[in-house]
């Protein structure tokens, strides 16, 4: 899973918390999967505490795992698990 708020005059208003909520919400009640994963940069402070606050949880850190304007970039391995 992978979202972008591009526009600076939206960040900070609750949007991409709410955007991962109501698609994790989506996926577990209409889909019915119980693990959402995705892997955002470390350097990415201001995604990764969004995704913190959405009930993700980091798992592992992947060095160098992603190739981003020329060079390779550590990401999170995260994921939400629904509770039982």
């Amino acid at each position: 899973m992978d979202q972008f708020i591009g526009e600076t005059q939206y960040w900070d208003r609750g949007i991409g918390s709410l955007l991962i909520k109501s698609m994790v919400a989506y996926l577990i009640n209409k889909k019915r999967i119980n693990k959402v994963v995705m892997d955002p940069q470390a350097w990415n402070k201001r995604a990764i505490r969004c995704y913190e606050k959405s009930g993700f949880k980091k798992i592992k850190l992947l060095p160098c795992h992603e190739l981003h304007e020329g060079e390779y970039r550590d990401c999170w391995l995260m994921e939400y698990r629904e509770t039982e």
